[in-house]
């Protein structure tokens, strides 16, 4: 009798953590109406960034008002003033920038440890 589920050996090699995704993805710009949109999709906190550039016209949701960021996924619209091109490459190198992880010195790391409290959901600061 072969059994229902036979026995598997142990992988010798330990499981890798999956890939972790970009903070945002953006595609190419693209002519729309007479004005150059692009799609990005990044957290709110991203997107919110991106909504106060000056060279940015509007943000579109994606959906309808009452599914606003199911998937954070936004239209933005190049104000026309500038170049495409430019300022599409100049957003594309601010979240670059902004998206990478910055490495502190463990005095700097402990003297933030010790100045922000533990619980910081009782007292209302943060």
């Amino acid at each position: 009798m072969t059994p229902l589920f036979p026995k598997q050996e142990a992988p010798s090699e330990k499981p890798t953590l999956p890939p972790r995704p970009k903070p945002f993805h953006i595609t190419e710009p693209f002519e729309q109406r007479g004005v150059w949109t692009f799609w990005l999709t990044a957290e709110p906190e991203v997107i919110q960034f991106v909504r106060h550039l000056s060279c940015v016209l509007q943000v579109v949701y994606n959906g309808p008002a009452f599914f606003q960021r199911p998937n954070n996924r936004v239209m933005v619209t190049l104000d026309p003033r500038y170049e495409h091109e430019e300022a599409w490459l100049w957003i594309h190198e601010q979240l670059e920038a902004e998206s990478v992880p910055v490495e502190l010195p463990e005095g700097i790391e402990s003297a933030l440890d010790d100045a922000i409290p533990e619980d910081t959901s009782s007292n209302g600061l943060w």
